[in-house]
Formats: C-alpha cells, sequence, structure tokens
C-alpha cells in the first residue's frame, strides 16, 4: 500500500494560492463599500432634483399590491402635501420596450398630478428617450387623479382610452409611452390607496 506524501513544494502553492485569494477578496470588499450606492438616497435625489419641496415622511408600502408590470419603490409625503410616487416599469406584458424598464416619479397634490418626471430608463435617444422630456411629460401637468383610469383587475392594456385622459403618443415610441403611462397609473392607485386618495 503507497502512501501519500505531500511535499512541500504542494503546500507552497496552496497556501500562496490562499494568500492571493484571500487578498483579492479584501480588495474587492474595499472597492464595494466605497463604490456601493445607496437606492433610497438616489432615489431622494432625483426627487430633489424635479420637485422643490424636501421630503417630509417616508409612507410605509406594505402590503401593498402593484398593477401588474409596475412597481412601486418608494412613496413620501412632501413638507408641502404633496404625494411623491416612485414607480419602477418593466417590460412584462409588452409594456414598455427596454429590457431594464424606466423609472417615473409622479407628484400628486390634492387629488392632482403636479409633475411626472423620469428617473431611470435605457430607451434609445431620438426615439423612445423623447417619452421622457420635459415637454412631453408636461401634459400630465393638471391631470386629475379621477380622470386617470385604474384597472380593477390591475391588468394593464394599450391602447387604454378607459379613462377621461389619454396622453398623446411619442412617434415611434409607443411602448414607452404605454410604459410611462403605466408608471403614472400606478402613482395613482397608490395615491388612492396610500392615504391622498382618501
Amino acid at each position: 500500500m503507497k502512501k501519500f506524501r505531500i511535499n512541500n513544494e504542494s503546500v507552497k502553492i496552496v497556501v500562496s494560492l490562499s494568500v492571493i485569494a484571500l487578498v483579492a477578496a479584501l480588495l474587492l470588499a474595499c472597492v464595494n463599500l466605497f463604490t456601493q450606492v445607496d437606492e433610497n438616497e438616489e432615489l431622494q435625489k432625483a426627487i430633489a432634483e424635479n420637485y422643490s419641496s424636501p421630503i417630509a415622511e417616508e409612507l410605509s408600502t406594505e402590503g401593498y399590491v402593484d398593477i401588474n408590470g409596475t412597481e412601486l419603490q418608494a412613496a413620501y409625503i412632501a413638507e408641502d402635501g404633496a404625494y411623491i410616487f416612485l414607480v419602477h416599469v418593466s417590460k412584462e406584458n409588452r409594456i414598455g420596450y427596454s429590457a431594464d424598464g424606466v423609472g417615473v416619479i409622479t407628484v400628486i397634490k390634492e387629488g392632482v398630478i403636479v409633475k411626472v418626471a423620469g428617473y431611470s430608463h435605457s430607451e434609445t435617444p431620438g426615439l423612445g428617450a423623447n417619452a421622457f422630456k420635459e415637454d412631453y411629460l408636461a401634459q400630465y401637468a393638471g391631470v386629475s387623479v379621477k380622470d386617470v383610469y385604474v384597472p380593477d383587475d390591475l391588468k394593464l392594456t394599450f391602447p387604454d382610452t378607459t379613462g377621461k385622459f389619454t396622453p398623446e403618443k411619442v412617434t415611434s415610441a409607443t411602448y414607452t409611452t404605454n410604459a410611462v403611462f403605466a408608471a403614472v397609473k400606478g402613482a395613482v392607485k397608490a395615491y388612492n390607496e396610500l392615504g391622498g386618495g382618501l
């Protein structure tokens, strides 16, 4: 029976590789520590860039049910009483075009949409990105939440002409236009259910 023998050369190689792996792991941990992005901080920064009244409190979204294809990422009340909602819309159910989806900020005060702004998207410049231009999004300002149809079954269908308000489409960017409208619908639903619309 042969005995298994470990020579000094094998031990040195294993120890060296272990030390290299440990140093690499420590370096990656340090890089992550200094480059990690606080998502909540980024969302609040985006809000501050798009709405002048500071955030007074964050609303609890526990138990909230989203419209299919949308995700309420955060909900706040501003110091001036406006409700601010950040809604992400995925490509699910052919809502939107970008695989990353889109993120939209919707500000609602006293039952009226004050502002809609994009905070994240990877849409094509000159096409889908046009749905995030300030002059296009301005059509939402002044629209009553009562005029934006939110389906009871939580399933979005497009084209949607059910409510009193239907946004204009961006030429060659129908899916992106639908995604923005879906995000606004998600914000209106949140407004109605989280206290603002009651």
